[in-house]
């Protein structure tokens, strides 16, 4: 979903969202890449940390959204994702880690 899409479903059926646009440049190896511009922003219930949408732009946009999308086919929260497994370092993958870190959940 887009912000508004969620904040839409979230007024009808009685949940707020949280959102988090983290900066690739942000992280170690955006850092590294000079990356200025690159960024993943996600959506989701504060409740239950369910990620409702998630954006990239940037270099690896479409390889770092992957994990992202099998999260929410397979119902995984923000938390579990951030904290089930180890991200690599230095990796662009932090900026995904960092972003689902950042997401402030109930």
């Amino acid at each position: 979903l887009t912000e508004s899409q969620a904040q839409e479903q979230a007024a009808v059926e009685g949940f707020e969202i949280t959102v988090k646009e983290q900066k690739f440049g942000d992280v170690a190896y955006g850092w590294a890449m000079d990356d200025s511009e690159g960024v993943c922003k996600l959506i989701a219930r504060k409740d239950t940390g369910e990620l409702l949408g998630a954006h990239l732009i940037g270099e690896e946009s479409p390889t770092l959204i992957q994990p992202l999308i099998q999260a929410m086919s397979f119902g995984l929260s923000a938390r579990d994702m951030a904290r089930g497994q180890y991200w690599i370092h230095p990796a662009l993958t932090e900026v995904v880690e960092n972003a689902l870190l950042g997401l402030e959940l109930d």
